[in-house]
C-alpha cells in the first residue's frame, strides 16, 4: 500500500493483522540515528532513535522482550533506503520473521529467520524517516514513511 502525504510516501504495512498499531510522529523528523531490533527465531521488536529539531528521541519498543539485541547505528551521512523480510507463522503468531535494512552506505541483518514469505519496502530514491507497525508480543507487521526530495 502507498499513501502519500506532501513530499512523504507511507509504505506497507507488510506482516500480519495480529497486535495493535503503533505509528512515529513523524513530524519534523530530519533523520534516524538508529535502530534496535530484537531477534531469534523471529523478529521480537524493534525501536528507533530518531532526530527532530536537533534532539535525539527514541520511539517506544514494538514488540516483546524475547530475542538477542542489535543496534544499526547510522553515521551522520547515513540514511536507511529500504527494508527487506520475510513473514509468517512462528508458533501461532502470524509476524515478521527476518528484517534486513539497507542504508546509502551499509548493508544491515539480516535479523531472525528468513523464512515466509518475502517482501521489500523501497523508498524509490527517497530517504526512510520513520516506521509504522502492529505489535503484541512480537513485530507482526512494519511499514515505513519516505521523505522523496
Amino acid at each position: 500500500m502507498k499513501k502519500w502525504l506532501h513530499n512523504l510516501m507511507k509504505m506497507g504495512p507488510c506482516g500480519g493483522d495480529g497486535g495493535s498499531q503503533k505509528d512515529m510522529d513523524i513530524r519534523g523528523v530530519t533523520r534516524i540515528a538508529k535502530v534496535m531490533v530484537r531477534s531469534g527465531h523471529t523478529i521480537d521488536a524493534v525501536s528507533i532513535l530518531y532526530e527532530r529539531n536537533g534532539n535525539l528521541e527514541w520511539s517506544s519498543q514494538w514488540g516483546g522482550r524475547g530475542g538477542s539485541i542489535n543496534e544499526i547505528n547510522l553515521a551522520r551521512n547515513e540514511y536507511l533506503t529500504s527494508v527487506v523480510g520475510h513473514y509468517g507463522y512462528y508458533k501461532k503468531d502470524f509476524v515478521i520473521r527476518s528484517l534486513t535494512f539497507f542504508s546509502n552506505l551499509h548493508t544491515y541483518g539480516p535479523y531472525g529467520r528468513q523464512e515466509g514469505i518475502a517482501f521489500a519496502l523501497p523508498s524509490a530514491r527517497g530517504k526512510i524517516v520513520g516506521f509504522h507497525a502492529r505489535s503484541g508480543l512480537f513485530l507482526d507487521a512494519i511499514g515505513t514513511y519516505v521523505k522523496i526530495d
